[in-house]
């Protein structure tokens, strides 16, 4: 999911099994791409497996989406172009697919492939946090910690970090404590109250996606949901 891994590698096994609104055309040129682009059980094309991804793409795959962001973000396979890249996260940001949202957050984030937003950034990693993303939740208590983006807002901070460490975000520990300390003593019931909510509206949004969101299988060798944080200290 991450910049900071192997681009190729780590999306090789990313297979698509079902995706509501897409074609069965466009999940087949995915996977053909795929396949070209790593050399999977088929003589390996680089030039040829690009085509297919973007014809894939072109036609509303987010994981083929997702893949051309990474390759485009780090040039591989393909000249380095990060706005470019910037440009297909984002669309597949838009059908819904996390790891895009997450990524797209984390390019405004930076100065590579556009000017640093972190309004905009803010409005990605929300996506992304609302659809379970730890990582993305993690940033979320952090740039509300610190009024980076958004309006400084310590409870709200405060109730991502729980998420963020219940799904896994060791880093989130430092944040609930250091959110806490901003708050007052005898608030037990509000943290209650602000964790309740955000957990309802993670719940409804999960809902929402339905059956008809793309199921994918992961390679157990690598890690598609790794985390990032972004570097805005507590």
């Amino acid at each position: 999911m991450r910049l900071t891994h192997a681009i190729l590698p780590l999306i090789l096994c990313v297979l698509l099994i079902s995706c509501g609104g897409e074609s069965r055309q466009a999940q087949q040129d995915y996977q053909l791409g795929m396949r070209l682009i790593n050399g999977a059980g088929i003589a390996q094309d680089q030039t040829k497996g690009v085509e297919m991804l973007t014809r894939a793409a072109d036609a509303g795959s987010a994981d083929a989406q997702l893949a051309l962001g990474f390759m485009l973000m780090k040039g591989e396979g393909v000249p380095k172009d990060a706005a470019k890249g910037l440009a297909y996260f984002e669309q597949a940001a838009k059908n819904g697919n996390v790891d895009a949202q997450y990524n797209a957050g984390l390019a405004y984030v930076r100065d590579e492939a556009t000017a640093i937003d972190l309004s905009k950034a803010y409005e990605w990693f929300e996506m992304a946090a609302l659809q379970g993303d730890s990582g993305a939740q993690y940033n979320l208590g952090v740039m509300l910690l610190n009024g980076e983006g958004v309006e400084r807002n310590p409870l709200q901070a405060y109730a991502w970090f729980i998420l963020a460490e219940r799904g896994g975000n060791t880093g989130a520990i430092d944040g609930i404590r250091a959110s806490k300390e901003l708050l007052p003593d005898d608030n037990a019931g509000d943290l209650l109250r602000a964790v309740s909510a955000l957990e309802k509206n993670v719940r409804k949004a999960s809902v929402d996606r339905g059956a008809g969101a793309a199921e994918t299988i992961k390679s157990p060798e690598t890690d598609t949901t790794g985390v990032q944080e972004i570097t805005v200290p507590l």
